[in-house]
């Protein structure tokens, strides 16, 4: 049923017209509004309240919900965490990011860590770390709901490195975060010390899958591409090789495969702005680590090391992308990349003319971002879970 835009909104505005509808069809209605109409729709009645909380919406929500932005301002001291919900208003002549203030969800409101750094977000719900103190949350930001992550028992020290990744197992309906956990030291070299754990929303408990096989020493969060989680590693028999660490989340296993061929004369303090990240669906890794260029390698044929592919070169980039963690975001129908610079601002990038355009999107002093897919799922949906909310 393809219904267009002006006249679902005339229905929607018509409530005496829509009441008479059949179920199904009001449902469909609903389910294409932007997401902030359809939050606002729960407040016409008991019916459309009900409706709202339904299975059946939910998915069907879900199956159309357009991409957006979720943008995470991590504020001055004193001042509490938000974040902001980016419409993408995505055209092939012209692209623009639209902010209501309707939309932008206080985290001092129920959080109790000020300092949050973004971890991943699957289908709706954002997972949200402490880099500091190890707390850990699972959010959805349109149902204003969250979950304290229970105490995951590791027996930290001051030399303690953690890097955490959220994602989801279609096949069994799981969403589960996976918490690496390393041990340093002054010179920050790896020690023996390692271990993995996970917990499964609705479990109410995290599991170790006991030492790692690798080195990560990073708190990047961990890249979720074809359902598995991506760390960039060394070899622990060879520091100086990197590789990327898979994480198949619904074998529970972890896999190593071959990274992108490292920048020459690369050294170990320039590995920080050297990550990974998605674009178009696929494994990349963001190269900023030379002087002069930004290079983008993408993993064209999943899994397969020959398939590392240099797709974007950044050629006599400018200063303010000197010593900078950059990583792209999405591929834009005008053919340009969206990208963030973490902690400043985001950009676009338009490989055919080389052209940069920064966008505004509220204060530069520190803030993350990440693709975001509007959803209705409830995390009172979980089991054994404490629901609370802001």
């Amino acid at each position: 049923m393809n219904i267009p835009q002006s006249k679902i909104m005339k229905v929607v505005n018509n409530k005496s017209s829509i009441m008479d509808l059949p179920a199904e069809i009001v449902a469909d209605i609903l389910s294409r509004n932007p997401i902030k109409i359809t939050v606002h729709c729960r407040c016409v009645c008991k019916t459309w309240r009900a409706m709202l909380l339904e299975a059946y919406f939910i998915d069907l929500h879900l199956s159309r919900s357009p991409i957006g932005l979720i943008i995470h301002h991590s504020n001055p001291p004193h001042e509490t965490d938000n974040l902001k919900l980016g419409v993408l208003d995505d055209k092939t002549d012209h692209h623009d990011i639209h902010y209501d203030p309707l939309m932008r969800f206080d985290l001092g409101l129920g959080f109790e860590c000020n300092v949050l750094l973004l971890s991943g977000t699957v289908n709706g719900l954002i997972c949200l770390w402490n880099y500091h103190n190890f707390v850990g949350y699972i959010t959805n930001p349109v149902t204003r709901e969250y979950i304290l992550l229970p105490d995951h028992k590791y027996d930290r020290t001051p030399f303690t490195i953690a890097t955490h990744g959220f994602g989801y197992v279609e096949a069994s309906n799981e969403y589960k975060v996976v918490s690496l956990y390393l041990e340093i030291n002054m010179d920050m070299t790896v020690v023996d010390k390692s271990e993995c754990k996970i917990y499964t929303l609705g479990t109410g408990m995290w599991r170790s899958l006991g030492h790692l096989p690798f080195s990560v020493i990073s708190v990047r969060s961990g890249i979720y591409v074809c359902g598995n989680l991506h760390w960039l590693a060394n070899d622990q028999n060879d520091a100086c090789n990197e590789i990327v660490c898979t994480f198949d989340l619904e074998k529970e296993l972890f896999h190593l495969i071959a990274s992108a061929p490292l920048f020459y004369g690369m050294d170990d303090n320039d590995k920080d702005y050297r990550i990974l990240g998605k674009l178009g669906g696929c494994l990349c890794i963001i190269d900023n680590t030379a002087d002069s260029e930004l290079s983008i390698w993408v993993m064209k044929d999943y899994g397969i090391k020959e398939s590392w592919t240099k797709e974007i070169v950044i050629k006599d980039k400018p200063g303010w992308l000197q010593y900078e963690i950059v990583q792209p975001l999405i591929s834009l129908k005008s053919g340009s990349i969206l990208m963030v610079c973490y902690g400043h601002f985001l950009f676009t990038y338009c490989p055919e003319s080389g052209a940069f355009q920064i966008i505004e999107c509220g204060p530069k002093d520190a803030y993350d971002a990440m693709v975001y897919v509007p959803s209705f799922i409830r995390l009172k949906s979980f089991m054994l879970e404490k629901v609370l909310v802001f």
